[in-house]
């Protein structure tokens, strides 16, 4: 069941729809997360909620016990920094003044929103749409920021495999667009490079809908 939608509202204007752990500015990009998870008894109760980005919500739901690496977020520890946030905006509101308000999107979120146009190239049909490459820029992002490796091991390679399939799709349309003007429909890496589109089209919408799926999850 859903937090007390009231109580949601309460919290929100507390924190200032900050995060309660990296203390960033979220806008509508955040969670409120429970601080025991429902699988182990936690109760949907406002003292057991706690507002988070999309970044530190995937942070504390992708621990692997089986494999750690890391520490683990435990509850004590989540509840700790959400009292101590809490404590800040209501005691010393000059650190909000002071902070920065920029409600620039973590990494895992740009990615959705590139999956997203990439989803949109794979889908395109007509012809003159080759030239058209699909972009990897906030996948580089995800993965030097480290955002990716905090993934649990199915989604992370849902995401690789997309990504690895719209590599080789690039590279074969490049290959392709190198023929003669007029003649590339005569090439003969251009039917690749289409069949190449098509197959990653399952695989992006594949990746695009586990990483929302797990953002969107209250664990």
């Amino acid at each position: 069941m859903p937090f007390p939608r009231n109580g949601v509202t309460a919290l929100l204007i507390a924190c200032h729809r900050r995060c309660c752990i990296c203390h960033r500015f979220c806008g509508v990009k955040i969670e409120t997360d429970h601080i025991v998870p429902s699988p182990e008894g936690g109760p949907d109760t406002i003292d057991n909620a706690i507002p988070v980005c999309f970044e530190c919500h995937a942070e504390i739901h992708s621990y692997n016990d089986q494999h750690p690496r890391g520490r683990k977020f435990l509850p004590e520890e989540l509840q700790g920094h959400k009292q101590q946030w809490l404590e800040i905006c209501r005691t010393h509101t000059e650190v909000l003044i002071q902070s920065s308000w920029s409600s620039d999107v973590g990494p895992l979120q740009a990615l959705i929103d590139e999956l997203e146009f990439n989803k949109c190239v794979a889908e395109a049909e007509a012809e003159d749409n080759i030239g058209c490459l699909f972009i990897d820029d906030q996948f580089r992002r995800a993965i030097r920021d480290g955002a990716i490796s905090t993934l649990n091991d199915v989604l992370k390679m849902a995401i690789l495999e997309a990504y690895r399939s719209m590599g080789r799709a690039n590279q074969l349309i490049d290959r392709a667009l190198e023929a003669a003007p007029g003649t590339i429909h005569e090439s003969p890496v251009y039917g690749a490079a289409m069949d190449s589109v098509a197959q990653g089209k399952g695989k992006i919408q594949e990746a695009l809908s586990a990483l929302v799926a797990f953002l969107s999850s209250t664990g």
